[in-house]
């Protein structure tokens, strides 16, 4: 117990790295669309929307093969990504992107989104030749929270199997 008017430190308050993968595998799960900020040539961000699929440890989405993002991500991978807005849980994200050229994985991908309901399914179809199937290896997540006033921030590294190490 401890002393009256002793608070305790931000840290004392910390959910342990199992509840943080939770917390953060339910957040994905609650959503289907992110924000994907890339690096421009010329040097200004691009933030757009994108539909996106939570396959396992990665993030799963397509983009059009003449798009700017899609030039942007060739050219840096890194990215920026934000899901949430509906609720007061969000998760802000330092990610990897690669593009998924494998058969295999692209029709085990196909099936996952086919599987959605139809209101949350993507466009276009990704076996299109115009499009591109890209997935986001997330590398630091920040979860904010504020449906616990006055609100929580808790920064993670996302280690192997989604494990989280807290920052």
């Amino acid at each position: 117990m401890r002393p009256k008017g002793d608070v305790p430190s931000p840290d004392s308050a910390a959910p342990p790295e199992a509840e943080l993968r939770r917390r953060v595998v339910e957040i994905l799960d609650e959503n289907h669309l992110m924000s994907v900020a890339t690096n421009r040539s010329d040097g200004w961000p691009q933030v757009t929307l994108v539909n996106y699929l939570r396959e396992g440890h990665a993030l799963c989405f397509v983009v059009a093969r003449d798009s700017q993002k899609f030039a942007n991500i060739v050219r840096d991978p890194r990215v920026s990504l934000a899901i949430g807005g509906g609720s007061a849980r969000g998760l802000s994200m330092s990610a990897q992107v690669h593009e998924v050229t494998e058969p295999r994985r692209i029709e085990q991908i196909n099936k996952v989104i086919w599987a959605r309901a139809q209101a949350r399914a993507f466009s276009p179809h990704p076996l299109s030749p115009a499009v591109a199937v890209l997935q986001a290896d997330p590398e630091i997540v920040a979860l904010t929270d504020y449906a616990v006033p006055p609100g929580r921030r808790d920064l993670m590294r996302i280690v192997e199997d989604w494990r989280v190490e807290k920052i």
